[in-house]
């Protein structure tokens, strides 16, 4: 049985990371499975034959000229850590962790390295800032020494191709998978509120733009819905102080992270996503395994690549409050537009079942490893 080390920066409770939860239960199945993390955060429950190895116990905030510095170490540390376990494969998620096995192929790693990206790098850093800067030539320097990258959208692709020159020859998407079987069996589960809500889950920053939703929430007439936003961040101050000053402290309720959201999407009236921007959203896809309703915004890159042109959910543009409240007064003044997507919605989820996904990555990784040999 090959050995095959997957690296990822944590198994906090962000979207990766998910995916990541997932795919093990299917890798475990044809590799042994060595999962190198750079923070002892787990969120999410991982397969008992794994293996858990920790590079460092990085800080999430952590000084980024420290971090920038501390690249070379780490890529020598995994190199040898991999080394020392005998793994034949690398498969990397999330930038740090692809910049430091990239340098460790750079410092004489001869292993096949697949990276996965599941961002949109040149919105994420599309800011002036130094930081934005050594990220770019970061990815342009070192994604290029990977054998092959997956993007989890056909835009991330696209993006890698234009604005940081990685030949297409060498990347395939590679769709978020989600556990259908979990899903249906965990929304079961009961909760608090008894009134219909609206629901959004993602971490409280600026990139999911909670406070678009809340301000468009605050403009909806004869509305007898809550709002439920499920997780945690930087911005929770900021956003409970808007919800006070809207005067919506009953109406509106920042529950934190929880490790089940679908008992919330099961029992939600509607699923509303306004980011800003993302790779492939988890939690687009697992609302509509809900079977609900998902208003989203036509966010880069994966939103109308997952939705189509309102097939199998509802768009509204990124960025616009306007929109978003009209299109949650629809909701709630019609609840035939309700249900006419609910009866889709679990149509479009099932092609991401974990089973299908990871068979056909399971079989790519093998070509990947025998064309390396």
């Amino acid at each position: 049985m090959k050995k095959i080390s997957l690296f990822i920066y944590s198994m906090a409770g962000g979207g990766a990371e998910r995916v990541v939860s997932n795919l093990l239960n299917e890798l475990i199945k044809r590799y042994e499975v060595y999962l190198v993390l750079m923070n002892n955060t787990i969120s999410y429950k991982i397969p008992h034959s794994v293996k858990i190895c920790y590079l460092e116990n990085s800080k999430p905030f952590e000084n980024g000229f420290l971090k920038f510095a501390k690249l070379p170490f780490l890529a020598l540390k995994y190199k040898k850590l991999c080394d020392e376990l005998g793994t034949n494969l690398h498969f990397v998620w999330m930038n740090r962790p692809c910049y430091v096995a990239a340098l460790a192929r750079i410092f004489g790693d001869k292993k096949p390295l697949v990276l996965n990206e599941c961002s949109t790098p040149s919105v994420l850093y599309a800011s002036n800032t130094l930081k934005s800067k050594i990220s770019k030539f970061l990815l342009r320097w070192l994604y290029p020494k990977a054998d092959f990258i997956y993007p989890n959208s056909l835009g991330n692709l696209s993006d890698l191709s234009d604005n940081f020159g990685i030949s297409k020859d060498k990347m395939k998407v590679l769709y978020n998978a989600i556990d259908i079987e979990d899903i249906q069996k965990k929304a079961s589960e009961l909760v608090e509120f008894k009134e219909e809500f609206f629901l959004s889950v993602g971490r409280l920053d600026s990139g999911k733009n909670h406070e678009l939703l809340i301000k468009a929430y605050a403009g909806l007439k004869n509305c007898d819905k809550s709002l439920i936003i499920l997780g945690d961040g930087v911005l929770r101050g900021k956003l409970e102080a808007l919800i006070r000053e809207l005067n919506l402290e009953n109406r509106v309720f920042l529950l934190g992270f929880d490790n089940n959201p679908y008992k919330y999407m099961a029992k939600c009236y509607a699923f509303v996503f306004v980011s800003l921007f993302e790779g492939f959203s988890n939690a687009l896809i697992e609302a509509l395994a809900c079977e609900k309703l998902v208003i989203s915004s036509d966010h880069k890159s994966g939103a109308r690549e997952l939705i189509g042109d309102n097939q199998w959910g509802y768009l509204v543009p990124t960025g616009d409050q306007k929109a978003t409240q009209e299109a949650m007064q629809r909701a709630i003044d019609e609840p035939d537009f309700v249900k006419y997507y609910e009866k889709n919605a679990i149509i479009r989820a099932r092609e991401f079942d974990k089973k299908i996904v990871a068979k056909n990555l399971i079989d790519e990784l093998e070509a990947i490893y025998a064309n390396f040999k």
